[in-house]
């Protein structure tokens, strides 16, 4: 029997020879096991930087909020958060000095025990993706789905060891992504520099402002090829009845200053594309035309 996995790593889709293997190929499971090894490292010296500050604070029975929450490993926001929601008692001085006892931070860890958070009585896990599902549906890697999630705090539910994550949310993240299903042809970004001789900006710049189709597989960005064609058709047709300055210049054997003296003394409309000032050519032909 065939046994369909989903790498850990990469987010392809392979035939398992075992029920236990997580990566798809040995390259995978080796930058996989360096991941591990880095996050445990970084874990360890963040442990071992909490014993540090928990060692020096040993003895102490005040802290100021700054102090508290380096000892629990936390963000001062958070021990305010605590505070104004009445989790954690604290002894205000004056309006620029507070205080919080050792004995108060005990009775708070000591009256909230962890307890484990399971779904109430109307879960539907229709309304919740596993992460096999995001990654089948909408052809990203496991990665980008568990650093997304934790980013940018997508719901979840954790059921027997199996991460749920909210349907709506993850839809909602793709839903600037969702095309025409009739377009077929698509460029790369590279594709794009390499015909266009744009930059990663420009190009950005152009689909923003054309609102031009794009969808995202396999972490990587596509735009489509009909819709990024016309937008320069269209920019190149209407630049065709516009000067540059530099255009005037070349073509009626003038100075920089002569340019911009005609333009203001006419009160010619200037339009400021980028780095490149513009004008109509029948405006300005019309006025050479006067001149000579």
């Amino acid at each position: 029997m065939e046994v369909k996995r989903v790498c850990k790593w990469c987010g392809k889709i392979f035939i398992a020879q075992k029920t236990t293997t997580c990566f798809c190929s040995h390259a995978c499971a080796s930058r996989g096991y360096k991941e591990r090894i880095r996050e445990r490292k970084q874990q360890l010296k963040k442990n071992e930087e909490l014993m540090q500050i928990r060692q020096s604070f040993e003895g102490q029975d005040y802290f100021s909020f700054a102090q508290a929450a380096k000892l629990m490993g936390v963000s001062r926001q958070y021990i305010y958060k605590l505070v104004h929601s009445g989790k954690l008692r604290a002894s205000r001085l004056s309006d620029r000095k507070a205080f919080i006892r050792r004995a108060d931070i005990e009775l708070m860890l000591k009256t909230n025990p962890y307890e484990r958070l399971m779904p109430d009585a109307g879960f539907d896990i229709g309304d919740y993706y596993t992460a096999e599902q995001i990654v089948a549906k909408y052809k990203v890697g496991v990665k980008w789905v568990w650093t997304y999630t934790r980013k940018h705090k997508i719901p979840k539910v954790r059921i027997h060891q199996f991460n749920y994550y909210s349907r709506k949310h993850i839809d909602a993240a793709f839903a600037k992504y969702e095309v025409d299903s009739a377009l077929t042809e698509w460029y790369t970004p590279e594709e794009i520099v390499e015909k266009y001789g744009m930059t990663r900006v420009a190009i950005r710049s152009q689909v923003y402002r054309n609102n031009i189709p794009a969808k995202k597989e396999n972490g990587k960005i596509y735009y489509s090829k009909l819709h990024f064609d016309l937008s320069k058709t269209s920019e190149q047709e209407s630049r065709a009845e516009y000067y540059t300055v530099q255009e005037a210049m070349a073509k009626y054997a003038l100075s920089r200053d002569a340019v911009y003296g005609i333009l203001n003394f006419y009160q010619i409309k200037r339009l400021k594309q980028g780095r490149y000032v513009r004008f109509l050519r029948i405006d300005f032909d019309k006025i050479m035309g006067v001149r000579i």
